[in-house]
């Protein structure tokens, strides 16, 4: 026993003392000019918890002049790697033929982006104490990300001073801005380096469960249920109360059982529910069938995670579930270095997460981050119903009235590349003389549940209003 956790430990101090480069992905593109690092953060060497990361410095010779962002995906429990790097804003996106296309939307040609399957049990991360994956929770989410986030730094000291910012979309919304006030504590206790948080971008963000998942309206308005059903939606049984029984592990009331079993029957089985426009993937073969995870958690992992894409590659969900599995890439990646007994996968893996933090509000915490100057974005694709860009705007629109921040903006259409890209609005507060934007809300044209991957431009022009503290492009601009 005695040599084991003295194995165990001289690992866990390998993984933390070192940054791993990666030298090549398997299939990616030969003319790759910036470096990628990945591998593992330990959050807690007694327990041997450790979070795997994703590093890509940002495309230019100036790299460590360029901001510093870290993302994480929702579920709770789904991957950020899987997610964020391969299918929304990562630097390439796997092919049918096992190769890496070069993205040429990623982030990274804005910021240096760090991506962190977040929390243990989730994609690659891991923890060697069985208790860990019981009950766990957005707190000790929010404690093992700021745990990671300080040593990640130790490991990346050149990155200390850079402007930080969090992104991140659906769940994120309860990670990001909870992260984001452990930040701000941090940063107050003496003898330390604080973190420069510098901004928070949010895409259909779940904020408030009796606000943010409310559908019905949404879905009516685009044709897709019927008067009645819409009616039956409000008064009997809606997307809020439907989730808040199964959250208490209670069974389906015979009302919103009827409701919800009409409304699927309405929308239809081939229809997204998180991208109006999406097409699903069509096999041509077993090798590239879509992949469709199998949640031993039920309809809320279903709920918050995807299947398929509007303007992106249908069929990519498969394709990276297949290429991280891939012996050789997850030894590229410096990933699976303890056997894990399970394999790679989007959302599901041995965490048991408490589903009662889907009722927490967390449109307070994004007040309090308001109040301390900290910018914040929240996007929203307008092709999802799962977090409707309806509900997200209420939200923004009542946080700029109760913190009395006047409109820098009237609402209306910002441009990407000359094009529409969507619709938004900016607040802010007086301050030397002018106006200081703090909150923008802001939709994305034909964006789904990522915006990223179904509107890739529209959604790096967003991210780059962030960081550059500028406004959308509007007509005139």
């Amino acid at each position: 026993m005695a040599f084991y956790l003295f194995t165990l430990l001289f690992l866990l101090f390998i993984h933390n003392s070192c940054a791993e480069l990666i030298k090549a992905l398997p299939g990616q593109p030969s003319n790759v000019s910036f470096n990628q690092y990945s591998g593992y953060i330990v959050t807690d060497a007694e327990h041997g918890r450790a979070l795997f990361y994703y590093f890509a410095e940002a495309q230019s010779p100036d790299h460590l002049s360029l901001p510093l962002t870290l993302w994480l995906n929702g579920g709770p429990g789904c991957s950020s790697i899987g997610f964020g790097v391969f299918m929304e804003h990562g630097p390439f996106q796997p092919r049918e033929n096992g190769k890496l296309l070069k993205n040429e939307y990623s982030w990274n040609l804005e910021s240096n982006m760090l991506y962190v399957d977040s929390p243990i049990g989730v994609g690659y991360s891991y923890s060697n104490t069985s208790s860990d994956y019981k009950l766990w929770n957005d707190a000790a989410t929010a404690e093992d990300n700021l745990r990671f986030i300080v040593n990640w730094f130790k490991e990346f000291p050149q990155y200390k001073d850079s402007e930080f910012f969090l992104a991140g979309d659906s769940y994120a919304g309860h990670y990001v801005p909870q992260l984001a006030t452990l930040i701000m504590k941090y940063n107050k206790q003496p003898n330390i380096r604080p973190i420069k948080l510098r901004g928070i971008a949010l895409g259909n963000p779940l904020l408030d469960l009796d606000i943010s998942v409310l559908g019905g309206e949404y879905l009516w308005s685009h044709g897709a249920i019927s008067d009645e059903t819409l009616m039956l939606e409000k008064t009997v049984c809606n997307n809020s109360k439907y989730l808040r029984e199964f959250v208490h592990g209670n069974n389906h009331s015979q009302g919103c059982n009827q409701v919800f079993d009409r409304i699927s029957e309405e929308v239809g089985a081939d229809i997204d529910r998180q991208d109006l426009l999406s097409p699903f993937c069509i096999p041509i073969s077993t090798s590239t069938e879509q992949f469709k995870p199998i949640d031993k958690h039920g309809k809320i992992h279903k709920t918050m995670a995807r299947r398929g894409a509007s303007t992106g590659d249908p069929c990519i969900y498969g394709r990276i579930f297949t290429y991280l599995n891939k012996p050789k890439v997850q030894k590229a990646l410096h990933a699976n270095t303890t056997h894990l007994p399970f394999h790679w996968d989007f959302c599901d893996g041995p965490l048991v997460y408490q589903f009662e933090d889907f009722e927490l509000n967390i449109i307070p915490l994004v007040s309090e981050l308001l109040k301390e100057g900290i910018p914040i974005l929240l996007y929203s694709g307008d092709q999802d119903t799962k977090i409707p860009l309806t509900q997200t705007r209420l939200i923004a629109n009542s946080l700029a009235k109760d913190l009395k921040l006047l409109p820098v903006t009237t609402y209306g259409p910002w441009y990407n590349d000359k094009q529409v890209g969507g619709w938004s609005q900016s607040f802010g507060a007086f301050r030397d003389g002018k106006n200081v934007t703090n909150l923008t809300f802001a939709t994305a044209r034909g964006g789904a549940h990522e915006v990223p991957f179904t509107s890739p431009s529209e959604a790096l022009t967003l991210f780059r209003s962030l960081l550059t503290g500028s406004p959308l492009p509007r007509p005139h601009n």
